[in-house]
């Protein structure tokens, strides 16, 4: 619950960006997060937020000892296991655009690589938070397309780039859906789940190209539920 109260010495407290780059999402998701007390936090006399790291800490260890769906899962790690052959076997090198990327570029993308699977992961679990991954997918999107732009990767690249990863997860769920569609009891709703991950992809790449374009006059959204509209970057300057 949000509070003004003193800190104790021994207490570490965050700032808005310090808990969300721990908590790995973008500062306005945990913003509404604190607003509706699913993580508690305090304000400074100056009206800026503060996270007390050992709060945001258990409620990490609360989500890894979280079951996801044994499905999801298998999903999940049967993309990444593609992706790492694929790196393995010199399978990207061999794609034209894939040279355009330098290093920088091509871990950052790993990064939010790893972050997107773990969106689609919890859009397959968390019904009730998909209005929240929806905007969530968009603030990925804008991230990607911010390092396509600092990196000067081709926009027409970074798309490319893109839709193979994401043909890479629609073509390993259809075929765990052939496999387990043979069943009596289907562990997912695959034709369902195939939608909700086309959703939020589809989220993510207009947002990639206008970031990677520079329109910044195309705002993102606000989070469900938020009232101050903020975008990502109107979040660091604000009170947080």
């Amino acid at each position: 619950m949000t509070s003004a109260s003193t800190p104790r010495p021994e207490e570490e407290w965050l700032s808005l960006r310090e808990a969300a780059e721990l908590l790995g999402m973008h500062p306005a998701t945990v913003r509404l997060w604190a607003d509706r007390n699913a993580l508690p936090s305090r304000r400074t006399s100056g009206g800026h937020r503060r996270f007390r790291r050992s709060d945001i800490e258990a409620h990490l260890r609360q989500e890894s000892e979280r079951k996801p769906h044994p499905a999801a899962r298998l999903l999940v790690q049967s993309v990444l296991g593609r992706v790492r052959e694929a790196w393995a076997e010199g399978m990207l090198d061999r794609l034209p655009w894939h040279r355009h990327f330098d290093e920088a570029a091509r871990e950052a993308y790993r990064r939010l690589g790893r972050r997107l699977l773990e969106l689609l992961l919890r859009a397959l679990t968390e019904a009730g938070a998909y209005p929240e991954l929806l905007h969530e997918a968009a603030r990925l999107g804008h991230e990607y397309g911010s390092i396509t732009r600092t990196s000067q990767v081709p926009v027409a690249d970074a798309v490319r780039a893109f839709l193979y990863f994401r043909s890479l997860v629609d073509e390993t769920l259809i075929q765990l859906a052939e496999v387990q569609g043979t069943r009596d009891h289907q562990e997912l709703p695959w034709a369902e789940s195939l939608y909700q991950i086309q959703r939020l992809t589809n989220e993510i790449l207009p947002a990639l190209i206008e970031a990677a374009l520079g329109e910044e006059s195309s705002q993102l959204p606000s989070p469900p539920g938020s009232s101050d509209g903020s975008s990502a970057e109107q979040s660091s300057c604000q009170p947080s």
